[in-house]
């Protein structure tokens, strides 16, 4: 796939659940009769993203097409980074660890391909450090996510989706106060951005302030009204301040929009649970 504009990398659609490019932040609930596992999504941003239902070939193949390419202009950087690009993707939706693995070495290995080549102008730097974070922060890296995305963020100190990725790679290392800053930041850059409004929510989740959690949820979902998981969020979220009835509005919205049959699942669990809830 083609690079795409530095607009729609600040924009780029969730991974479920992408980051994604995603990870995951967990929040248990205890009851007197139910343990709830409550799952969030945690949105970090790259050039690539992942929807639910993409074919695994579809990824195989932009591999092949970019790796074609390189053979063909084996000059050319941006030809490398988009294989790059198309690498790291490829190894979010691996089944099988090993094969991830050397699919995110490759990955790197064409970022590095990228620097030693002439600069050309056709790559920015900032785009190339945020993808190299990307894959970092995919293998767990996280000590270098963060040093690649604030290598980023000195090529491009107005970029908001470099300082929600920070941000969220910050929270994953339990550094809160300063992922609600690099977040802060983003939204500075740009108010409605949902990855950030999303974090600055999930960062309000860890310090159990649920009413500033919900806050921001709903303008995340305000922003982007037409991703389910902005729904989940939600739902999770006035499940936790006790808001059952308002979270069962939402699991349900989150339900019918929802086109993975895992989600649904999930989802009719927290349905069952809020109702449960509202009984007693």
């Amino acid at each position: 796939m083609a690079r795409t504009k530095n607009k729609s990398r600040q924009l780029a659609k969730p991974i479920p659940a992408t980051f994604v490019p995603a990870t995951k932040t967990t929040v248990k609930k205890s009851d007197s009769s139910l343990v709830v596992i409550l799952t969030l999504s945690l949105l970090i941003v790259g050039a690539l993203t992942i929807a639910a239902y993409m074919r695994n070939s579809i990824y195989r193949t932009h591999v092949t097409l970019w790796r074609d390419i390189t053979k063909r202009s084996p000059d050319k950087r941006r030809a490398h980074e988009n294989y790059g690009q198309a690498l790291s993707t490829a190894g979010a939706e691996a089944k099988n660890p090993n094969e991830a693995k050397e699919l995110y070495q490759e990955a790197l290995k064409q970022f590095q391909t990228v620097m030693a080549l002439r600069d050309d102008g056709s790559v920015p730097m900032r785009d190339l450090y945020r993808e190299i974070g990307v894959v970092y922060f995919r293998t767990g890296r996280y000590d270098d996510a963060i040093s690649a995305w604030q290598t980023g963020l000195r090529y491009a100190p107005n970029d908001p989706s470099l300082s929600n990725n920070l941000s969220i790679v910050l929270m994953q290392t339990g550094k809160f106060d300063e992922a609600a800053a690099q977040a802060r930041t983003a939204l500075a850059m740009d108010p409605r951005m949902p990855q950030a409004l999303n974090t600055m929510a999930q960062v309000y989740m860890t310090k159990q302030d649920f009413n500033k959690a919900i806050e921001y949820f709903l303008k995340a979902l305000e922003s982007e009204p037409d991703v389910p998981d902005r729904y989940w969020n939600v739902a999770l979220a006035m499940s936790q301040a006790k808001k059952y009835d308002l979270a069962l509005q939402y699991a349900n919205k989150y339900a019918s929009m929802e086109p993975d049959p895992a989600g649904r699942q999930r989802a009719a669990k927290l349905i069952g649970y809020l109702q449960t809830a509202m009984k007693h």
